[in-house]
């Protein structure tokens, strides 16, 4: 999320924080929440107070918003927490054992960790990280590579992040970064960012060009980006 100028709102006895984003051609005013916190996007004609105003109006809905990502971002992984995995959500067993490091394991649809008796949460995290991470390069790798040769792209590298808001990106020399946390998203979902990031070779910016070529290879790709949407609010 884009952080242009950062202001505070007046909220009870709190505040709201919240970051503007200001372009021309936007008709009318919106505010995200995420895990980085509230953006308000609006035209240049709005005025500061106009924002303000309109903060305060939205606060009890903010205020919802942004404490269900807390709630999230503060949940401990323990037995009987969920982890997505190719779209769905599944149990974890977390089990404590003598050994060295953690492990993560997913059998018969359910997530199992095993992990030293005095093991961090900040350990469990990384270790879950390294599971999407290997699972990401085994599925991703093969679609980078069938779709290339059908788009008639060659991407000059490949490579796996964790990222907050970005599922990929490609840059001017044509690197493509995935977040290996795509592993969460369905196999179909997975594959849309694979041809949207290819596509990028051909154009760098959201242009009617680049829809276009979107698709001419995922005909259907409006659902495909309402789905990813749906499934940002869940992480």
């Amino acid at each position: 999320m884009p952080r242009v100028a950062e202001r505070v709102a007046p909220y009870g006895t709190r505040t709201i924080a919240y970051a503007v984003e200001r372009k021309k051609r936007l008709k009318n005013t919106y505010i995200e929440v995420d895990k980085e916190g509230v953006l308000i996007r609006t035209n240049e004609q709005t005025s500061d107070e106009e924002l303000e105003a309109y903060i305060i109006k939205k606060a009890s809905w903010i205020g919802k918003h942004l404490q269900g990502y807390k709630a999230r971002n503060d949940e401990e992984l323990v037995t009987g927490s969920r982890l997505y995995y190719l779209g769905r959500s599944y149990y974890v067993e977390l089990n404590h054992r003598e050994v060295d490091e953690v492990s993560v394991a997913f059998v018969h649809a359910k997530f199992t960790i095993e992990a030293p008796l005095n093991v961090s949460q900040m350990a469990l995290q990384q270790a879950v990280d390294t599971f999407y991470k290997e699972k990401a390069m085994k599925k991703i790798d093969p679609l980078v590579k069938k779709w290339s040769k059908l788009m008639e792209v060659d991407p000059e590298y490949v490579g796996y992040r964790k990222a907050e808001k970005r599922w990929g990106s490609c840059s001017p020399s044509n690197r493509i970064s995935f977040n290996y946390h795509l592993m969460k998203l369905s196999s179909s979902l997975i594959e849309y960012v694979v041809i949207h990031e290819l596509a990028h070779i051909r154009h760098k910016n959201h242009s009617k060009d680049f829809w276009a070529e979107v698709k001419r290879f995922l005909p259907e790709y409006r659902s495909k980006d309402e789905k990813i949407k749906g499934f940002e609010k869940l992480f």
